[in-house]
């Protein structure tokens, strides 16, 4: 047997067109003979009716049973999926962007290993081992050998995150792993991004497949609008600035974020900036009310004020408010963008325009939810 990559594409008559492809992973030897299609079955049909096109990639590289220890297991598995990616067969075809690679269980470790070292549009890790180590400890023998590589510690490019079923971590409870242990990857990932990241479980994987897709549509950014809402709201607000156009003030002392952060969209300029602090007002205590914790910021090219107290701390303000800076200016960026793309942060839209088409989709939903109940009930 060889390694083998498929695709399953995208309904034609989804609403949305999405050129990031999903890139599923599986090995018959780690994932128990499931090939990726049938493990991820619920995800890739639900990635197909919402726009998304599958990349189904089964590794089995030669000489992976012999290898004597996890090191070599994973570098032939990586070099294979390398390989494979870069020579795809026809029906697939070259991919205009990087894939969002998805992995469940052991296959995670491979994730990790082909991340460290290669571009991904985002990285979704289902019941990934909680270290090398440990999978070392508690699999002999399918990670064999003494040696055992190191432990990825790789900073991320690109949107990641961690998902755990219930039944993964019952598992580690009665394990009675430590909860830091568990959600190692996690605490990771805070301490990059200085705060408290949400945390995520499904029932099962069939349960997880619309929160699966729905991340790598909203928070990802790679599935794009609803294309007729698209092109109504350039319409409506008569956009006809290209994607990709930028105002005189956004110099080389601007960038977009390289990881597509969605807390800090744009690297801002310290000199375009005037800062000052006073007194904050209301609840609080003298922690509050006497203290200049509340940060005023200004973005002197624009004019655009931002005030920020949210917390007792002056320098969690400052940070805050640079936070919400970034965000304003890349929405004035992109307001008036005609079209958007997927597959890169900068021109996907803002951050802002973002949450509120979700607020006013959420809000669609509430109200036919309600006059489905309605016409029920008579």
């Amino acid at each position: 047997m060889e390694s083998t990559l498929h695709c399953v594409p995208a309904d034609p008559n989804a609403a949305r067109e999405a050129p990031t492809p999903l890139l599923f992973i599986a090995s018959p030897e780690w994932t128990k003979g499931e090939k990726a299609g049938e493990k991820f079955k619920a995800l890739i049909g639900y990635a197909k009716a919402q726009g998304f096109s599958s990349l189904l990639l089964d590794l089995d590289p030669p000489g992976v049973k012999e290898a004597k220890s996890l090191g070599n297991i994973l570098s032939l598995m990586e070099e294979d999926m390398v390989k494979t990616l870069r020579n795809p067969p026809a029906e697939v075809g070259p991919m205009p962007f990087p894939p969002a690679l998805v992995a469940y269980g052991r296959m995670c470790l491979v994730a990790e290993a082909y991340a460290s070292s290669h571009p991904l549009s985002a990285l979704q890790l289902v019941n990934p081992p909680l270290s090398i180590h440990r999978a070392a400890e508690w699999d002999p023998e399918m990670f064999r050998g003494a040696e055992s590589p190191p432990e990825f510690d790789f900073e991320a490019q690109f949107p990641v995150r961690v998902v755990w079923t219930s039944d993964a971590l019952a598992e580690q409870a009665g394990k009675q792993v430590p909860w830091y242990e568990v959600h190692r990857i996690e605490y990771q990932r805070e301490d990059l991004a200085d705060m408290a990241l949400d945390r995520y479980q499904w029932k099962d994987m069939d349960q997880g497949a619309e929160d699966a897709i729905g991340w790598f549509e909203q928070e990802a950014g790679l599935g794009g609008e609803v294309l007729e809402e698209i092109h109504g709201s350039a319409a409506r607000t008569g956009s006809t600035v290209p994607a990709g156009t930028f105002p005189p003030w956004f110099t080389d002392a601007y960038s977009f974020a390289r990881d597509g952060s969605k807390k800090m969209p744009i690297t801002l300029c310290e000199t375009d900036l005037q800062e000052r602090f006073i007194r904050g007002s209301g609840p609080g205590g003298q922690a509050i009310n006497k203290l200049a914790t509340n940060v005023e910021l200004v973005h002197l090219p624009t004019g655009t004020r931002i005030t920020c107290q949210a917390t007792r701390s002056r320098p969690q303000n400052r940070e805050i408010a640079r936070r919400l800076m970034s965000q304003k200016l890349e929405y004035l960026i992109k307001k008036d963008w005609a079209f958007f793309g997927a597959g890169n942060a900068m021109y996907s839209p803002s951050v802002l325009q973002s949450k509120w088409d979700k607020a006013r989709r959420k809000k669609r939903n509430r109200q036919k939810k309600q006059r489905r109940r309605t016409v029920n009930a008579e």
